[in-house]
């Protein structure tokens, strides 16, 4: 594609097009518009929340559907639509832009967001597609406020560590993974994003449960950035943050820690009501399990078998370390 903003006839082609097939709820404006001005309201109380992917694998943008979404559910707001910003390399072409909102279209249908705004332009110091989503939602209950947790409160962990990152290993790296896998194994990877934690999943928990999205940096870093924003301590049975064994054996392939893989669509869950939050998840179709609970000191500790250990502070996410040792040896 040419450098700058694509054509006019480009737009209507691969954006317009898919658009109007896929998605029939969305009403915003074209990318040919300064602004969404639906999303401006002095009578509703909007949030928002955005996310950033990057990788050759045009399915990387539901991944980011699911990440911002998922942020806004995990704060009690439920997501009503997207837009989307989508940097191209100059060596990409039209038919990349059209698989992008083709899958952009399947995954606003089935968790019901409207799409409100699409840009595309191709730079020259863009070295693979940047994709920008910004989901907008209105709060369902503005008059939340924080909660001082007790101790034995408990810590739940909904979905799998690291299937995200797995699932996106694969669309970007399947011709490397079947030098050692078979097909079948492959398929049945793919298979697994079914396990992924959709927004509207999440918005069915009960009403004192706070949750927050794992995302970059995997479940060890969910974990941190949990205890920063609720200001608790806690103990985390570290065997049973859920693997799926198809993130183990890829993760070995590739020599990558899964608790630092990314995991949007996998949520931890803080409730002083286990047993009824447990079946309330099992209803939505939600796999989840108890992984720890609430200290009254701050220490953050790991407990697997006999060794106990401190929690660090958030590391790089494996998958950008994984692109940039990629990078590294191509060159």
């Amino acid at each position: 594609m040419r450098t700058g903003r694509v054509t006019q006839t480009i737009w209507n082609r691969s954006v317009k097009k898919q658009i109007q097939k896929g998605n029939r709820n969305s009403t915003g404006k074209t990318a040919w518009e300064e602004s969404s001005s639906e999303l401006i309201s002095d009578e509703k109380d909007f949030v928002w929340s955005s996310t950033s992917v990057s990788g050759k694998a045009p399915a990387q943008v539901k991944y980011a559907v699911i990440k911002s979404a998922g942020d806004l559910a995990a704060k009690r707001v439920r997501p009503t639509a997207v837009s989307v910003q989508i940097l191209f390399p100059e060596s990409s072409d039209e038919q990349e832009l059209k698989d992008i909102m083709r899958i952009l279209t399947e995954i606003c249908e089935e968790t019901g967001l409207s799409i409100t705004c699409v840009q595309a332009e191709s730079a020259e110091y863009v070295l693979r597609p940047v994709i920008q989503i910004t989901a907008v939602g209105v709060k369902e209950n503005p008059k939340q406020q924080m909660k001082k947790w007790i101790p034995g409160t408990e810590i739940i962990l909904c979905g799998y560590t690291g299937l995200e990152g797995t699932l996106r290993l694969v669309d970007e790296a399947e011709a490397d993974l079947r030098t050692r896998f078979t097909p079948s194994f492959i398929e049945k990877t793919k298979r697994c994003k079914e396990a992924l934690i959709l927004p509207k999943q999440v918005l069915q928990l009960t009403e004192e449960a706070k949750s927050r999205q794992c995302g970059d940096g995997g479940v060890l870093c969910g974990l941190w950035e949990l205890a920063e924003a609720e200001k608790i301590g806690f103990e985390i049975d570290f065997s049973k943050l859920a693997l799926k064994q198809e993130t183990v054996e890829i993760c070995e392939f590739f020599q990558l820690n899964p608790y630092l893989l990314t995991s949007a669509g996998s949520y931890l869950v803080l409730t002083e009501h286990g047993e009824e939050t447990l079946e309330s998840l099992k209803n939505a179709g939600v796999p989840a399990v108890r992984i720890g609970f609430v200290k009254e000191q701050n220490a953050r500790t790991l407990v697997n078998g006999e060794e106990t250990r401190y929690l660090d502070r958030p590391a790089p996410d494996e998958l950008s370390r994984w692109w940039k040792e990629r990078k590294e040896s191509e060159e």
